[in-house]
């Protein structure tokens, strides 16, 4: 019965979207033969201006996003291609929380940290964790005297504060690449794990690798159902862990509580008009504002 109900809802999805796709795409049918850099601009942005429009007739809710993020869309239109999906912006940690989570150090949250990035090989992880400490303070001491954490002090252009977003974490990850010569810094999955946003962490889309970390005490079976995600989770008591365990994750961890709802979606699109040019455009939609935000357009490609 179940299984029918996801099918169901699945196909209504689909529907839904293909119906407000084909809606905003017969609007942006009138193309020049000519293709140039900006047509590809001007066109790409008229399309996701249709769609930004249409996209609020879709009531983005727990169970259609979960499953509408499993199934990328791919349109045909007058020669070209629309190919889309969407994902919960809400699926990891924010790196700010985190390094409030971790300011002190003596507890079990930072220590876990430190096992999660020696399990990658890094070579001094807790080097590493100092860095993001003195990037996340305002002042310009180091946190371990003589370690050469702050940043600063050989950036003069470098904030402190709060690390902003990916450009800024690089530096970071730069630097501590530049004192240890630890290349395996490069290899830990980041991107599946922390974001510069404050989204609260929705369990139903979290990373295996963010999952191990957020659960780093549980069971090795319930974790694994979990990490599956073939089923949306509505309350604590939907995970399968003991009562005591609930109370302790009842708490939070790392700045975040678990949290089962998703109000942001990200949304990618890949535009390919006949063979003469493809872009790829990203953008975050607020469900419940139904707003459009960072949008970025990626790439454009012409095709000669």
């Amino acid at each position: 019965m179940k299984k029918s109900i996801v099918l169901f809802t699945t196909l209504l999805l689909i529907m839904a979207l293909l119906s407000v796709m084909m809606l905003f795409l017969n609007t942006t049918k009138e193309v020049k033969d000519n293709t140039s850099e900006e047509f590809a601009l001007i066109q790409t942005n008229s399309v996701m201006s249709n769609l930004s429009v249409y996209f609020k007739n879709v009531a983005f809710d727990e169970e259609t996003i979960f499953y509408g993020s499993k199934i990328p869309f791919t349109l045909p239109y007058d020669g070209g291609v629309v190919k889309f999906n969407i994902d919960s912006a809400h699926k990891y940690l924010n790196i700010n929380l985190l390094a409030v989570s971790m300011k002190n150090k003596n507890n079990d949250v930072y220590e876990q940290f430190i096992a999660f990035l020696y399990q990658h090989r890094l070579r001094d992880p807790e080097f590493f964790v100092d860095l993001i400490l003195d990037t996340f303070d305002k002042d310009s001491f180091e946190i371990n005297s003589g370690s050469g954490s702050e940043i600063v002090l050989e950036n003069p252009v470098f904030r402190n504060g709060k690390i902003h977003n990916k450009k800024h974490f690089k530096v970071i990850l730069d630097y501590y690449f530049l004192k240890t010569n630890d290349k395996a810094i490069y290899d830990i999955p980041f991107n599946k794990i922390i974001s510069f946003n404050a989204y609260p962490l929705d369990i139903n889309f979290a990373s295996k690798e963010l999952l191990k970390i957020f659960f780093y005490d549980a069971d090795q079976y319930t974790l694994d159902a979990i990490a599956e995600h073939k089923k949306i989770y509505e309350k604590m008591s939907d995970l399968g862990f003991d009562r005591g365990y609930e109370e302790i994750l009842s708490k939070g961890r790392y700045g975040h509580s678990v949290n089962f709802k998703t109000i942001v979606i990200s949304v990618n699109v890949e535009l390919s008009y006949k063979n003469q040019f493809k872009s790829k455009v990203n953008f975050l939609y607020n469900t419940t504002t139904k707003k459009l935000a960072g949008y970025r357009i990626i790439d454009i490609e012409i095709i000669k």
